[in-house]
C-alpha cells in the first residue's frame, strides 16, 4: 500500500511539472511591445493601460527633457535596451522594474533642435524554451519635436527616415511615414509599406501581422526586398457625425516572425532552432475623405438653405405692391 501511495505521488508529481513547463513555454513565446502607457495592471498615477498597439501617452510636438517607456511583457535577465538617437550616436537604456512594470527613461537633451528627428528604441530579450533559443525584440519610433526649434530638418531625407540598427536581430521599419515636419502621415485607407530588416539585411519570407485596437487583423509574408504592403482598415465611424474626430488616432500593432534551424550554444546549453519576434506600434488618423464629404456635405446644405432664403426673399419683393393713397370723390 506504501508503495504505490509513493509511487502515485511521484507521478503526480511528474505531470505537475510537465504541465508547467509546457505552460512556461507558451508564456515566453509572447510578444514585447514598447508604450508610454503602463501595461495594464500597473498604471498608478499614469491613468489606465493600453491593449497591444494602444495609442501613446505623450505628445510628439511637444518636447520634453526625458521621456519614460514601458515594455508590455516579462524579461529575462538577458534584456538590454537601445536607443538610436537623430543624429546617429547609440546610448544605452537602463532597464528598471517598478510598480509599473518594467521601464526605461530616454534623455532627449539637450532641447536646441539638434536632435530634431526620429528615435529609434528597442528592447532585445533573449532566452532558452526547452532547445529553442527565443530572441523578443520590441522597438517604437519617437518624436521629440518643438516648432519653435524651427525646420533645419525639414528637407533632410536620413532625419525623415525609419531608423534601423544594424545589430539588432529583427526590426520593422516603414517608408514614408512622416512629412517634412516630422508629422505622422499615415492615414486608414493607406497602403504603406513595411521592411523587416535582420542585422540591417532584409528578410525575405518573414511573417508579418497587423492588428488594430479595434481587433481587425491581417497577416502575410515579405517579398525579396523583405517589404509588405497591406492597407489599412477604416475602422473609425462614431454613432454621430458631429461626434466625429479628425485627429482621433487609431492604434496598430505590427509583428514580425521568423522561425529558422540553426545550432548553437547559449550560457551553456544547446539549442537547434531560433525563434525571432519583432513588434512596433503605430497609429493612423481618419482618412481625409471621410470628414472632408461631410464637410463637403454641409456646404452644400448650406449653400441649399442660402439659395432657399434668397428666393424667397425675392418673391416676396416682387409680390409687394407700391403704396398709394386714394382720395375719395367729391
Amino acid at each position: 500500500m506504501g508503495h504505490c501511495t509513493i509511487l502515485l505521488t511521484l507521478l503526480l508529481l511528474l505531470l505537475t511539472g510537465a504541465a508547467h513547463s509546457a505552460a512556461v513555454g507558451r508564456g515566453s513565446g509572447s510578444a514585447l511591445f514598447l508604450s508610454e502607457t503602463p501595461p495594464a495592471g500597473h498604471e498608478g498615477s499614469h491613468g489606465k493601460g493600453r491593449g497591444a498597439g494602444g495609442e501613446q501617452g505623450h505628445a510628439e510636438h511637444r518636447a520634453a527633457a526625458s521621456r519614460t517607456w514601458y515594455v508590455h511583457g516579462d524579461l529575462s535577465p538577458d534584456a538590454r535596451a537601445f536607443i538610436l538617437r537623430p543624429d546617429g550616436s547609440l546610448a544605452e537604456g537602463t532597464l528598471e522594474h517598478g510598480e509599473h512594470g518594467w521601464a526605461f527613461t530616454v534623455n532627449t537633451l539637450p532641447l536646441d533642435g539638434s536632435l530634431d528627428g526620429i528615435f529609434g528604441l528597442y528592447v532585445v530579450d533573449r532566452s532558452l524554451s526547452g532547445d529553442e533559443l527565443l530572441i523578443r525584440v520590441a522597438k517604437a519610433n519617437m518624436i521629440n519635436h518643438s516648432c519653435g526649434w524651427g525646420h533645419a530638418f525639414k528637407f533632410d531625407q536620413d532625419r525623415l527616415r525609419a531608423p534601423s540598427y544594424a545589430s539588432i536581430p529583427l526590426e520593422i521599419t516603414g517608408t514614408g511615414l512622416w512629412d517634412a515636419n516630422f508629422h505622422s502621415k499615415t492615414m486608414s485607407g493607406d497602403r504603406p509599406v513595411w521592411n523587416v530588416l535582420s542585422l540591417g539585411k532584409a528578410v525575405q519570407g518573414a511573417s508579418l501581422s497587423f492588428r488594430t485596437a479595434s481587433g481587425w487583423t491581417r497577416a502575410v509574408e515579405t517579398d525579396a526586398a523583405g517589404a509588405a504592403a497591406v492597407q489599412l482598415i477604416r475602422d473609425y465611424y462614431p454613432e454621430r457625425w458631429t461626434d466625429f474626430d479628425a485627429r482621433k488616432r487609431g492604434a496598430l500593432l505590427v509583428t514580425a516572425s521568423r522561425v529558422f534551424d540553426e545550432p548553437g550554444m547559449y550560457h551553456g546549453r544547446r539549442y537547434t532552432r531560433v525563434r525571432m519576434i519583432s513588434t512596433l506600434p503605430w497609429r493612423y488618423l481618419p482618412a481625409r475623405s471621410e470628414y472632408t464629404s461631410y464637410a463637403h456635405g454641409l456646404s452644400l446644405a448650406g449653400l441649399a438653405a442660402t439659395a432657399t432664403g434668397i428666393g424667397v426673399y425675392a418673391y416676396r419683393e416682387r409680390r409687394k405692391r407700391p403704396y398709394r393713397e386714394v382720395e375719395p370723390d367729391a
